[in-house]
């Protein structure tokens, strides 16, 4: 399982979106628990807003 996090960042000069994905994340990760991982990421900048996705891959 993946999560991509997505913001966007204004240099000044335009605004830039931006993603973050991390990967191999353990399958019985809640949802609260990926979004607190998320929010634990981000408060280490200055964004606040932002949108969490979650990717989940099933063999068909």
């Amino acid at each position: 399982m993946k999560i991509r996090i997505l913001f966007k960042i204004n240099d000044g000069a335009e605004e830039k979106k931006i993603s973050r994905t991390f990967s191999n994340l353990n399958e019985a990760l809640s949802n609260e628990n990926l979004k607190n991982f998320a929010q634990a990421y981000m408060s280490l900048t200055d964004i606040t807003a932002y949108t969490v996705e979650k990717i989940t891959s099933k063999e068909i």
